[in-house]
């Protein structure tokens, strides 16, 4: 039996099928920060629940205050939404790309909302012989020689490899594209894993430049995709009239924005997660080095993608044997540019991880 499913591991089912409580789960597939949701976050939810029985300031000033102090944005450039998943697929739905070329691997929820949009796709692969590391002239490159191409999207980190672009490595590409009338759309879902982000963020960009745009969730970093909350950094007055013409105008509901007020400005869960992760990452890195029959790519941010390289053994074998250690992984044999050989976890609590070291040790 099989448990994986197009985004990750099929916890419902493992529970349902193989009896196993989902409290004994340990999901290393869901990229969601080992520390939970702040006491700031719960607290503030808690205190406000008679919010739900009002509708949100309809231009969320506050939570948009809030999230500018956060990432030194201007707030007219912040626009919120249900989740970055709502502001993605907007961005796609507005600009309507005829071409759209994505790095792979990737998250397929691009590719859908570009063909769902009447686009097509196509892809400029990060490769394993320079260990999916973005080859930025091979890159633009292939931005020149197509002509068709208006619109470039790229996750950074990137998920499922975890590699990353230099925020100057943006600012050539913004320019490269400026000249050609590509528009850039950047996932930055992953980015406040990683220890340096002032030197990967492109907030800073899309806060000037009307050309690119940056879309960060709290799903993963703050541990709440069920909140369904997102923002995007753009300085497009244009481009900004059109989303918030789309989008439903209380996307974001009361006790959301609540939450969102108090999420950014806890600076003593956001430094514990980075110092946590950091550390683990660095730990695990040496650890997995260690396995022989496994080859690991990224240790930038919270994610980490695995090749087998033992004859024999596939992700879906490795998969299947750690549930029997309560450990969920992601399968990547159906990701683009990836195969039946790979698969990614994330970083979790140490206890966690020492769970899933021992699990990948005895089967390889």
């Amino acid at each position: 039996m099989k448990y994986t499913t197009l985004h990750g591991g099929d916890i419902d089912s493992i529970e349902r099928e193989l009896g196993i409580d989902r409290k004994n789960i340990i999901d290393f597939s869901a990229n969601i920060n080992p520390l939970g949701v702040s006491e700031k976050v719960k607290k503030e939810i808690a205190k406000n629940l008679d919010c739900i029985s009002t509708y949100p300031d309809f231009g969320y000033m506050r939570l948009k205050k809030a999230i500018a102090d956060y990432t030194s944005a201007k707030e007219e450039n912040i626009l919120v939404g249900n989740g970055s998943t709502e502001l993605l697929g907007l961005t796609i739905r507005c600009l309507k790309p005829k071409k759209a070329l994505i790095l792979a691997p990737c998250y397929s929820e691009y590719e859908r909302e570009v063909r769902l949009s009447g686009g097509e796709c196509s892809y400029f692969a990060l490769r394993e012989d320079e260990d999916f590391v973005p080859n930025i002239d091979r890159l633009i490159s292939e931005i020149h020689s197509d002509n068709e191409i208006d619109m470039l999207i790229i996750c950074n980190p990137n998920n499922p490899t975890d590699s990353v672009f230099k925020t100057a490595d943006i600012a050539i590409l913004v320019e490269q594209c400026r000249s050609k009338g590509i528009f850039i759309m950047i996932d930055e879902t992953y980015a406040e894993f990683v220890s340096d982000i002032e030197h990967i963020s492109s907030i800073p960009l899309a806060d000037r430049l009307d050309n690119i745009a940056v879309i960060r969730g709290t799903s993963k970093f703050f541990a709440c995709p069920g909140l369904r909350l997102g923002y995007g950094v753009l300085s497009s007055p244009e481009l900004k009239q059109k989303l918030a013409d789309l989008k439903d105008p209380w996307s974001v509901g009361s006790l959301t924005a609540k939450a969102g007020e108090v999420m950014f400005s806890d600076k003593e869960h956001i430094e514990k997660t980075v110092s946590l992760i950091s550390s683990e990452r660095e730990r695990l890195k040496k650890l997995i080095s260690e396995i022989k029959g496994l080859k690991a790519y990224g240790f930038c941010s919270n994610l980490v993608l695995c090749k087998i390289t033992r004859d024999g053994v596939s992700a879906s074998d490795v998969f299947d044997s750690l549930i029997k250690y309560g450990a969920v992984i992601r399968n990547c044999g159906n990701i683009h540019g990836l195969g039946e050989n790979y698969f990614r976890f994330c970083i979790m609590n140490p206890w966690q991880n020492d769970i899933l070291i021992k699990g990948l040790k005895e089967i390889l």
